[in-house]
């Protein structure tokens, strides 16, 4: 058995996610030579039991999946800096039984395929890549912005999220338009992403069914393309009220901007929780002014936010919302496995910590009432345990405001 896999036997899985955009891996998706683990080394680790045993003095491991390359890795670096402030905390805390948490650091690149690889070098992909290894291997994970209803489901009892569906999301963001802003003509755009495609399909159902009229075919454009004056141009002879944009925050950015640049002065811009961030103000400019754009908010207590946002800066040198959206879901997503962890832990007669598979799978999925920074989470029998709701929110003054949902008077 490699060095590699015996230090794997004390990991244990947290996945950041990002998006269900970080999904492309198929189902069938199966160990690979690449991550140094072979389907061999892990039916060994299988036959070595149910539980993980940690040496005296040791560290219990946490593995991590984040997009720190690719399309939005702004918010792959935001939820890895939040999770690392979330160790740093919980060892200021002492940790479990005189155990520290580490942290092992992966980067998934928002893409399946990649996260594959760091699934099999966990266990032994982002998103749906990463579900049938890890469900294999007995090894639970929680998601910080996983966002696809594919994530969780009945039949996984090891995935958990802190994240809200893009189902939910779908459904609050034309229930708004429709209700509240009273518009009824929609132009669709997706980036071509698992993300950005699923949630434009969801939308344009969940609109529909209102009574909204979704003009032409889905219009889809290229992660990475930056001209997308001749797609809105097409775009604009059907004469749309609004464009919802499924997709993430250059992409968006631009199109906001380009709006403008061929005569889309008056119609609206409406996307989602991928477009909520600094960067999509950058790329948009004075484009950004009056778009919309869904994100999650809960019941946030003020004071534990606010003694994070000084840790964050304190430490890297910048604001949480000025690197990325999720930092609240990934630091509670930390803490959520902790304090699961700490429900089963036990120490043995040799002084090992020893931490049984299924006790923990089990702890994670009975989380009720934990607070967080985002809210107070509580899972459901499918795994979803994200506080708070889907909120509105507005560029106005070149910030993003709150106008919707959770804390306001409607």
């Amino acid at each position: 058995m490699s060095k590699r896999l015996i230090a794997l036997l004390a990991t244990l899985i947290l996945a950041s996610l990002l998006l269900a955009a970080c999904g492309g891996a198929t189902e069938e998706a199966g160990v690979t030579e690449e991550a140094g683990v072979t389907e061999e080394a892990v039916m060994t680790e299988e036959a070595m039991g149910d539980v993980v045993v940690i040496a005296p003095g040791d560290p219990i491991r946490i593995g991590v999946s984040a997009a720190l390359t690719g399309p939005i890795p702004e918010f792959g670096l935001d939820i890895q800096q939040s999770y690392e402030l979330a160790i740093v905390d919980l060892n200021a805390a002492g940790g479990v039984l005189g155990h520290d948490y580490e942290l092992d650091i992966q980067d998934g690149a928002c893409d399946g395929d990649a996260a594959t690889i760091v699934a099999n070098g966990f266990a032994a992909g982002e998103t749906l890549g990463l579900k049938p290894i890890l469900l294999e291997a007995r090894i639970p994970f929680v998601s910080a912005s996983a966002t696809n209803p594919k994530v969780t489901n009945a039949d996984c009892d090891i995935c958990n999220r802190v994240a809200l569906s893009d189902k939910l999301q779908a459904d609050v963001d034309a229930n708004y338009i429709y209700n509240t802003l009273g518009l009824t003509q929609a132009a669709v755009m997706h980036d071509n992403s698992d993300y950005g495609l699923g949630l434009a399909e969801l939308f344009e159902s969940a609109f529909k069914a209102l009574g909204g009229t979704v003009l032409g075919e889905l219009n889809g454009i290229q992660v990475g393309d930056t001209d997308f004056r001749a797609a809105l141009t097409l775009v604009g002879t059907d004469s749309p009220e609004f464009i919802f944009f499924g997709g993430y925050v250059t992409e968006g950015g631009l199109i906001a901007a380009q709006m403008k640049e061929v005569g889309m002065e008056d119609v609206v811009f409406f996307s989602d929780d991928g477009v909520y961030g600094q960067p999509f103000i950058d790329a948009a400019g004075a484009g950004a002014e009056n778009a919309y754009v869904s994100f999650v908010a809960g019941d946030e207590i003020a004071e534990a936010n606010a003694e994070f946002d000084a840790k964050y800066e304190a430490a890297y040198g910048t604001t949480p919302d000025a690197q990325g959206p999720f930092h609240a879901q990934a630091y509670d997503s930390v803490n959520m496995i902790a304090a699961a962890i700490a429900s089963v832990a036990v120490e043995d007669a040799d002084g090992n910590l020893v931490i049984d598979r299924e006790a923990l799978i089990k702890a994670i999925r009975a989380t009720s009432g934990l607070q967080g920074l985002a809210g107070v989470m509580t899972c459901n029998d499918i795994g979803d345990c994200g506080a708070g709701g889907i909120q509105i929110f507005q560029v106005q003054d070149g910030v993003f405001v709150q106008i919707s949902g959770f804390g306001l008077d409607e």
